[in-house]
């Protein structure tokens, strides 16, 4: 498991937070009721994330992180800010991946001859994998990094994408 997977999990959540507010601010929806309720289900979200204890089940964090997301894909994002908005969601596939991934692997088989280590690491490994591909898939050409934090590698991302989308520069953020 992740030494730190609360802190790296809450760190890039809350690295996320400044970029949503730019995207709602960018595309006038940050005082609309949308908007409004987005950035409330996300606050949600990161108060449960902060609280949730690496190793232990994670059901109450991921549910508000799958609030958040439903109402975040409800938002009429314009198609010209997408490549903003799937940052944003790979973002938060991240985060979803370390919170799964340091939670209790699944009840194995009655047949099955895995250690609970061993069912731990597969579990580990399974999610590693599958939260990569959906990554990849929202930011075609993102390659990950264990050099640097997931809000780091974020953080850049998205700036990245402000410069290559000729944003204005007041939405970067800083790395």
């Amino acid at each position: 498991m992740c030494q730190n997977a609360t802190k790296t999990a809450a760190t890039l959540m809350a690295a996320i937070e400044p970029t949503i507010k730019s995207l709602l601010t960018l595309t006038g929806q940050a005082n609309t009721p949308n908007g409004i309720a987005a950035i409330n289900a996300y606050d949600d979200a990161l108060v449960a994330l902060q609280n949730w204890q690496s190793g232990t089940a994670a059901q109450n964090v991921l549910e508000l992180i799958t609030a958040f997301q439903t109402v975040y894909n409800s938002l009429p994002i314009p198609s010209e800010y997408l490549v903003l908005g799937n940052i944003i969601l790979a973002g938060i596939e991240t985060v979803i991946g370390v919170v799964t991934a340091n939670s209790p692997a699944p009840v194995a088989p009655a047949d099955a001859t895995a250690s609970p280590e061993e069912r731990q690491a597969m579990h580990q490994a399974a999610v590693s994998a599958d939260t990569t591909a959906k990554v990849q898939s929202l930011v075609p050409g993102f390659k990950r990094s264990i050099w640097h934090t997931p809000a780091h590698q974020y953080n850049e991302a998205w700036n990245k994408a402000v410069v290559a989308g000729g944003f204005p520069a007041t939405l970067q953020v800083a790395v």
